[in-house]
């Protein structure tokens, strides 16, 4: 199959009125290319293979690249052109560090640039009114780090199963999150910080607007993502800026509720503490960048970006979402309880073992000391803490610490997620079990380098799940065997499902029960099958609540 875009439509046109003519002799025949009309221009794309059934257009410019005095602003619409632009190659990633080579999170030497406001898309439809499903994926690494061109992405096999894939890259780290006096006070909405956020706005704007030409249905759009792409699944789902522009979500091991989010709050033209400003304040003293006017902003923007992720790291400052009062006006867990949020059909859940490969440099006390930590941080919950957590405890205290740290980070969130949202048909919680092969995202053509020999040790580990989601086992890693490859083709469908219907039950796939809240019902993608479960770790994820509710990290 392949879209029939402008370019072929016109040599079809072209070779029909020959025909009519009565001419007998006809040219070479010119060579098939994905070609589609964007709102701002013509753009030339590529096939996945040769079997010309799914094309592909890499790096697409969804936003002016943030440079100059756009760094630090909402993205700015992409100016229109003439011609056609090629769409063949993958743009660089947006700027951020890099992980050591012996992590399984290693992203090895990525061309990385400010100008990398770029998305992919993927489609197998043959014309542009088949009304596809729409995929939107937003990577994860802690809002500071990957891209969504990652091998593991690739979106050939979901565009096959029927859908039209999209992956975007955002501004990250301090270009994507960084809040400041100076950048608020010359903002129309009083607002910094959350650029990253704005950039999966202007994402799935664009879709709304192109998405049809490419066989998508502006209509049904499903956005989904994986730790810090799971938290900007669920700011979208809370923000009023998102309304509309999505349709259903999917959130991997990663929620916005519970744990305080930095605020904007401000006295007298003043931060006050704990705020977003307070640590962009920070990174802009690195950057010799005083005061919170125009000048401190022109000089922030001066910076080279090398000298601005410097800063960042010197000042020790967060990057993430912050309560600005306008992509964010409080925090979710408010949003959520007055009803306000996106009122979507949503997909959540996480892995048994986040914590193995996450959390792998974790500290290993002697167990007295690690109780006494637990007592410090939990006060009176510690004992039934120990008590829940005895077979961890036992084989190790960085096992136990990994294992606690997995539970209140992720299984929490998104059961919190599920319970935010109240008794709906619409809501389907899952859990990840069965532990995959441990391989190296963004490293395809080095298979020396795969974590751990492709060894089956993590468990079910920190972003394990994705080669599954997206059909692509075999395309990364090694060591797949058949229950790998059948849960890859399971989870997919589920997928696919859920995208197109907003259930993700169907024909050959066990039944996924939806959630409610006494029940708890979930599937569990387990090491032998794929079947349903109840109260995934209820005991356990109870003992995080009070600690959420108060309002505390701890």
């Amino acid at each position: 199959m392949r879209i029939i875009t402008t370019r072929t439509f016109l040599v079809l046109a072209v070779a029909a009125l020959t025909a009519c003519a009565g001419a007998t002799e006809s040219g070479p025949e010119e060579p098939s290319v994905p070609v589609v009309q964007t709102t701002a221009g013509e753009i030339e794309g590529a096939w996945t293979d040769e079997t010309e059934q799914v094309s592909v257009f890499r790096g697409v410019a969804f936003a002016q690249p943030p440079l100059g005095d756009l760094r630090w602003r909402p993205p700015a619409p992409v100016d229109p052109w003439d011609g056609t632009r090629m769409a063949t190659e993958f743009g660089p990633a947006c700027w951020q560090g890099r992980n050591a080579d012996d992590s399984p999170y290693a992203r090895g030497e990525l061309p990385r640039s400010e100008d990398c406001l770029t998305l992919n898309v993927w489609s197998a439809a043959e014309a542009p009114d088949e009304r596809r499903p729409v995929m939107v994926w937003f990577h994860g690494g802690g809002h500071t780090a990957g891209v969504g061109s990652a091998t593991v992405f690739d979106g050939t096999a979901m565009a096959r199963k029927g859908v039209v894939m999209v992956t975007a890259n955002y501004r990250l780290g301090p270009f994507g999150f960084l809040a400041h006096p100076a950048l608020t006070a010359e903002s129309e909405h009083e607002s910094s910080g959350n650029y990253g956020i704005l950039d999966h706005i202007a994402t799935l704007a664009w879709v709304r607007d192109n998405i049809a030409a490419f066989g998508g249905d502006p209509g049904n759009v499903t956005i989904f993502g994986q730790s810090a792409g799971s938290w900007s699944v669920c700011v979208l789902q809370a923000s009023p800026l998102a309304r509309g522009l999505f349709h259903k979500a999917i959130g991997h091991s990663g929620g916005c509720f519970g744990a305080p989010r930095l605020h904007l709050t401000k006295t007298g033209g003043m931060a006050t503490d704990r705020s977003g400003h307070d640590a962009g304040i920070a990174v802009a003293t690195e950057l010799g960048a005083e005061g919170d006017g125009p000048e401190a902003a022109a000089a922030m923007r001066a910076a080279g970006p090398e000298a601005v992720m410097d800063a960042q790291r010197a000042a020790r400052g967060g990057s993430g979402v912050v309560v600005d009062g306008w992509v964010m006006p409080t925090l979710a867990d408010e949003i959520f309880a007055a009803g306000e949020q996106n009122d979507v059909p949503v997909i959540l859940g996480s892995m048994s073992d986040e914590g193995r490969t996450l959390y792998a440099g974790m500290a290993e006390p002697p167990r007295d000391e690690f109780v006494a930590g637990l007592r410090n941080q939990y006060g009176d919950r510690t004992d039934a803490l120990v008590a829940a957590y005895a077979a961890e405890l036992d084989t190790s205290t960085k096992i136990a610490g990994q294992a606690i740290s997995t539970d209140r980070s992720f299984t929490w969130q998104m059961r919190a997620w599920a319970r935010a949202i109240g008794d709906s048909n619409d809501v389907y919680l899952y859990f990840f079990s069965h532990a995959p092969p441990v391989f190296r995202l963004y490293v395809p053509d080095r298979p020396e380098l795969d974590f751990a020999g492709g060894r089956r040790g993590a468990g079910a580990y920190h972003s394990g799940d994705l080669a599954y989601a997206f059909a692509n086992v075999g395309l990364v890693g090694i060591d797949w065997n058949d229950r790998d490859r059948e849960l890859s083709d399971q989870m997919s469908q589920y997928w696919v499902n859920f995208a197109t219907t907003g259930n993700p039950n169907g024909e050959g796939l066990p039944p996924w029960p939806s959630y409610d809240r006494d029940t708890e019902g979930a599937i569990e993608f387990g090491a032998d099958a794929t079947a349903a479960v109840n109260a995934v770790r209820k005991a356990k994820l109870d003992l995080f609540d009070r600690s959420y509710q108060a309002g505390t990290s701890n």
